[in-house]
């Protein structure tokens, strides 16, 4: 999406872009709640800003001529925080001429519960969060810590993997079944490194991992990120049953691990720097769709191959085309890691 001039951008920054999303005119749909990556163009070459995006609704071509309005897709913002959108109006009031320094938002103190066992911890992440005026509820396990959830309906929780009488796992399986708490953030502060218990957590729904021992700045940074865009993004009832993380928490290869031990059908959509679509049906691979020129025999591996990125799988009925040969994923990992270390030597 290219904005030629300031004022298409301040037009589609105040009905739009500010509440976290945007229309895009096309007469190619995609189905509601499909996930895609737009590039969204600054005016006078001022560089790009890539958006990950999910449908909310599709105005076709009858809906159009009835409403007198263009065709297209209405996409709401899954990764956009609020240090993205401020880029908008810094460049705004700097082409606009405005004399007036942007003002920050005056951020909304955080009601936060951290559930760990261990006490330094706990002390440590009241300190971190009360320094700046957060309330901050902390209990030594998970049953006090859901207890203090169901009192204080925070809008994060920061929560320790191992603990005892309840540990992380069941914490959180406790948190998401119980509606006023389902669509609560909920971050894993954990020294484990394991990429198995990483897509565990994601296929449970937690939203983000922070591995012990974490700075004060990146827990501020990462826990602000993740409120924002979930009170902007809301939590859509497809979400209780995708699984959702990020490359740099767990790798790809146990993701399609864990997909065909469960031999799962559906799509896997991975965004980088490219998009790319990995189509399943019963734990295998039946084609890989990405938006570089690599032949088709070679996409898996590319996408392998990515270290950094978001990933995204949603269950659903995969058609076998004529031309799939459905592939085992153990044996496409194990090539990738063959190739990888032939190339490293």
């Amino acid at each position: 999406m290219q904005y030629k001039t300031v004022d298409e951008l301040v037009l589609a920054y105040t009905s739009d872009l500010s509440r976290g999303g945007m229309f895009l005119k096309t007469d190619e749909f995609l189905p509601i709640n499909a996930v895609i990556q737009v590039k969204i163009g600054l005016p006078e070459g001022a560089g790009e800003i890539p958006a990950i995006c999910r449908v909310a609704y599709v105005r076709d071509r009858d809906t159009a001529a009835t409403q007198n309005l263009p065709m297209g897709m209405g996409v709401e913002f899954l990764d956009l925080d609020r240090e993205a959108v401020q880029i908008f109006e810094h460049f705004i009031i700097e082409l606009s001429g405005s004399a007036q320094p942007a003002q920050k938002a005056i951020a909304r103190r955080l009601k936060v519960v951290a559930v760990d066992d261990d006490p330094r911890y706990l002390e440590y992440l009241a300190q971190v969060f009360q320094g700046r005026g957060d309330q901050v509820f902390t209990a030594p396990d998970g049953f006090e810590g859901l207890a203090l959830c169901l009192k204080q309906l925070p809008d994060v929780i920061i929560c320790d993997v191992q603990m005892p009488r309840m540990d992380g796992w069941q914490f959180l399986r406790m948190v998401r079944a119980r509606p006023s708490l389902a669509g609560t953030p909920v971050v894993f502060q954990t020294s484990q490194q394991g990429d198995d218990e990483r897509v565990r957590g994601y296929q449970l729904g937690v939203d983000d991992y922070i591995t012990k021992p974490f700075a004060a700045e990146e827990l501020l940074a990462r826990i602000d990120r993740l409120v924002q865009r979930t009170q902007r993004a809301g939590r859509p009832n497809i979400e209780k049953k995708t699984l959702r993380g990020d490359l740099m928490q767990v790798a790809l290869a146990s993701v399609l691990s864990f997909l065909e031990n469960e031999r799962m059908s559906g799509e896997l959509l991975i965004v980088n720097k490219s998009r790319a679509r990995m189509l399943l049906s019963d734990g295998k691979l039946l084609r890989v769709e990405l938006n570089e020129p690599v032949p088709a025999s070679e996409r898996a591996y590319v996408v392998l191959g990515w270290k950094r990125g978001q990933f995204e799988f949603v269950p659903q009925e995969i058609a076998i085309e004529e031309d799939d040969q459905p592939q085992s994923l153990t044996s496409l990992i194990l090539e990738h890691a063959r190739r990888s270390d032939e190339s490293s030597r």
